[in-house]
């Protein structure tokens, strides 16, 4: 048996993400400088490790086998945004369809992209920020058949500036598309089977998308390279947030399944739980 691998791999130093990191703040002065130097030191490790600073997959398995027993290939394709705001936007293509996740914006590079693959059958949103969505009317312009989600309860956010936190950074955006909604659950959406898991704390409609089959995660700002996705944003909470980890962390994944956050780089659930601050046992004393 022959098995090629090909691993595209780039690396990004990102300053930070700009999700809406300001408004509604819950933490103590004293918290939150706390949490800015386990981030710190976990930018640092990742500095340290080029194993973690990944900006994309392009995975391809070929085996000799019986025709209908080959594995299709399947590629995962990140676009980091570097002008003005920081967003990690992701399509994933194969045989089975072609889905993008969280479309922060949609320029030439996804577009001409996009079209070289036959266009979007699926557009997933993991929660309703504004660099989450910011490209969503014309992603959907572009593909007018593609389905498009977004968890319930994240869905007002569409069209309030003060939830996704535009009216925080200067300008109101109010997104005209109107996706359908889902909740936590097993869905098959544009060709893939997959889990739903709902991670509130970022946001209440947070979720992460699970697709066992193909080895990958996409865990939007939730679950990224340094640490969880800070509660300090409308409609964001601490407990949900603390809730949210101990659920990530009861489940089994596999140590190579490819993660693909909203911001700071890609990684494999190993790296991320020996990177992430926030998923590492803490000390008894």
């Amino acid at each position: 048996m022959k098995k090629v691998i090909s691993l595209l791999i780039g690396i990004t130093l990102m300053a930070g993400m700009v999700s809406g990191c300001s408004g509604f703040i819950r933490n103590t002065a004293s918290e939150n400088n706390s949490r800015r130097s386990q981030a710190a030191s976990a930018d640092n490790a990742i500095k340290d490790n080029s194993k973690v600073l990944i900006v994309y997959y392009s995975l391809a398995e070929t085996m000799e086998q019986p025709a209908e027993t080959i594995r299709e290939q399947i590629t995962v394709r990140s676009f980091v945004n570097t002008r003005s705001f920081s967003s990690d936007i992701h399509v994933l293509s194969s045989g089975k369809g072609n889905l993008l996740i969280d479309p922060g914006y949609y320029r030439d590079d996804i577009a001409d992209y996009v079209e070289s693959i036959g266009g979007l059958d699926a557009i997933l949103i993991t929660h309703g920020h504004w660099d989450n969505i910011f490209g969503l009317d014309a992603a959907a312009a572009a593909n007018p058949d593609a389905e498009i989600y977004i968890h319930e309860l994240d869905y007002d956010f569409l069209r309030d500036p003060i939830l996704n936190v535009s009216a925080r950074n200067g300008f109101l955006l109010r997104v005209e598309t109107k996706p359908q909604t889902f909740t936590e659950g097993f869905y098959h959406i544009g060709g893939y089977d997959f889990e739903i898991i709902h991670t509130p704390g970022h946001t209440c409609g947070c979720c992460i998308f699970y697709f066992e089959e193909e080895n990958i995660l996409f865990s939007g700002d939730t679950f990224m390279i340094p640490f969880v996705g800070s509660p300090d944003h409308p409609t964001g909470s601490e407990e949900d947030r603390q809730a949210t980890i101990q659920k990530f962390k009861q489940r089994y994944f596999p140590d190579d399944m490819k993660i693909y956050p909203g911001h700071r780089g890609n990684t494999t659930y190993a790296d991320m739980m020996r990177t992430n601050v926030d998923l590492q046992e803490k000390l008894k004393i």
